[in-house]
């Protein structure tokens, strides 16, 4: 199966172009007619993208509802017209290979996984359209105060530096506290299934990068010329 299926639902053909069909992947979840498979979650994973941790752990149900999260605020984004500059695409893109443990290390790592460069560019400015939403929709509405503040600290003198953590730690709370009221709703307005019984898990369809390792390039031409295995 395609490693991309029109997943992201703002443009999602256009965002998610058909990767290539030389791993191994699994449809785990649908969005208003559109499918999400393991290998979106398992690149967004890899990639450091939305929030997500880099892991290979199987893909479960809790897996495919926070990606649906995700797309369910991408979609919001494109309603919204919310684009990304192409100055932060390619500073996503460099902190996206930072994470790899380098340019070289990710482009071999696209390589050796036969995934194609420009579908994870995409997911690259789909991280980035999902970041300015949160930051125009919920995070500029927050205003705290110092007696939040100082709540937040406890009793006693606190440098600025411990002040500032402070604040930002209430800003965030305060944007986590917005967002889940609003996907509570835009999934109520939205036609969500999670196709992923509880218990049930997915293998992720490729391994992840090793940040610093370079594969050789034999190992590049065989993991592109071969299913992943589970």
């Amino acid at each position: 199966m395609s490693g991309a299926s029109g997943v992201l639902a703002l443009s999602l053909a256009a965002l998610l172009a058909a990767a290539p069909a030389s791993f191994l992947d699994a449809v785990v979840g649908e969005l208003n007619g559109k499918t999400i498979t393991a290998s979106d979650i398992a690149l967004a994973r890899a990639l450091g993208l939305f929030g997500l941790s880099p892991s290979a752990s199987p893909i479960d149900a809790a897996a495919v509802e926070r990606f649906t999260d995700v797309l369910l605020a991408l979609e919001e984004a494109e309603r919204l017209g919310l684009e990304a500059p192409a100055e932060q695409v390619e500073e996503g893109w460099r902190a996206a290979a930072t994470r790899a443990g380098g340019i070289e290390a990710l482009s071999a790592w696209l390589e050796q996984a036969a995934v194609d460069p420009a579908w994870a560019r995409r997911l690259v400015v789909a991280d980035l359209r999902w970041r300015r939403f949160l930051e125009l929709r919920f995070r500029a509405f927050v205003f705290v105060t110092e007696s939040e503040v100082e709540a937040e600290l406890g009793p006693g003198e606190h440098p600025e530096a411990a002040r500032a953590r402070a604040r930002a730690d209430v800003v965030e709370r305060a944007v986590r506290r917005s967002l889940t009221d609003w996907l509570a709703e835009a999934r109520r307005r939205a036609t969500v299934r999670g196709l992923l019984a509880p218990g049930e898990q997915i293998p992720v369809p490729f391994p992840m990068p090793s940040a610093g390792e370079r594969p050789s390039a034999a190992a590049a031409q065989q993991g592109a010329s071969q299913p992943s295995s589970p």
